[in-house]
């Protein structure tokens, strides 16, 4: 009988861990928020992956306009045997079906693998929506090609900015500002990206109050401002080649008072006087004091001699 409340105690204290350990997990998944990108694998493929390119110069993208080009990073992975051929050297060629919609860097789509078996190139994708298929072709070995070919979905996006205002049209500085995904009667959720939620300008780099969210992607948004709880919202809808949609946000049972600027207090200055220094006096020696003690002995001397 014993033995048989020891497993059953053994069994309860392993589904309870068993039960934890899921919760944490789903906290953990819940509480990690994915980037979101404009530019993403349709298709989990295991010879690739996309990433958004960083420390991209964006400038050398300007004669195309403003935001109107997103820059991600094609990886490919050597495949032998199923399995990642880690193998430096070996060339990769790069090429894609539509250029519309994203293209590769131009120059040099043939790019050697690292020590790992992979090579990477740009895709530099347009403000549009459809798919690109990429494909990477190599040769192991002589006479052993390998090709695989991903598709890539790009999304076109624009830009959300506005400013946040209290009930008398100021600005107000360091406001929440959130997005959020909206499906038409409530948040679905925040729309994961590196500049969501967001601080409202305090006037060193912008207007005071301002926001901008960059990389929208086409769909429907509610954008809501929050200072001290008092908070109020903008919906709004991204359209395609929709450029910059201007959200400003009026808080109206809010006021915000600036803080005052300190009166300055004005330094003690010293002035220097302009009257010529003074000699301070000196004690001016007397010439008879000497002689008048030496005659003062004498007669004291005298005194006491003639006294009987």
């Amino acid at each position: 009988m014993l033995r048989k409340a020891l497993i059953l105690a053994c069994f309860l204290a392993c589904a309870c861990l068993a039960c934890t350990m899921a919760v944490n997990a789903q906290e953990t998944q819940n509480n990690t928020t994915l980037y979101w990108s404009p530019v993403t694998l349709e298709y989990p493929c295991a010879s690739f992956t996309v990433e958004d390119a960083q420390e991209i110069n964006y400038s050398i993208y300007d004669q195309l306009g403003a935001q109107s080009v997103h820059v991600s990073v094609i990886t490919a992975q050597l495949y032998l045997n199923n399995a990642p051929y880690h193998m430096a050297g070996i060339p990769i060629t790069f090429s894609s079906d539509n250029d519309s919609i994203a293209y590769l860097e131009p120059d040099n789509r043939t790019r050697p693998s690292d020590a790992n078996g992979q090579a990477k190139i740009l895709l530099i994708a347009h403000n549009h929506t459809g798919f690109v298929n990429i494909t990477a072709e190599s040769e192991i070995i002589f006479g052993h090609k390998l090709s695989d070919t991903c598709t890539v979905r790009v999304v076109g996006w624009g830009t959300v900015s506005g400013i946040v205002t209290d009930q008398n049209r100021n600005g107000i500085p360091n406001a929440n500002v959130t997005l959020w995904i909206w499906n038409g009667t409530s948040n679905v959720k925040m729309l994961p990206a590196a500049d969501n939620p967001q601080l409202s300008n305090d006037g060193r780099t912008a207007a005071i109050g301002m926001y901008t969210f960059v990389y929208v992607p086409v769909g429907s948004y509610n954008v809501t401002g929050e200072k001290e709880g008092h908070s109020y919202y903008r919906l709004l809808d991204m359209y395609e080649q929709s450029g910059t949609v201007t959200a400003n946000i009026a808080i109206p049972d809010y006021a915000y008072l600036a803080p005052s600027a300190p009166t300055p207090t004005p330094n003690a200055t010293v002035v220097p006087s302009t009257a010529a220094p003074s000699d301070t006096p000196r004690p001016v020696p007397t010439p008879m004091l000497p002689v008048l003690a030496v005659l003062g002995v004498i007669a004291v001397a005298a005194l006491l001699k003639r006294k009987p």
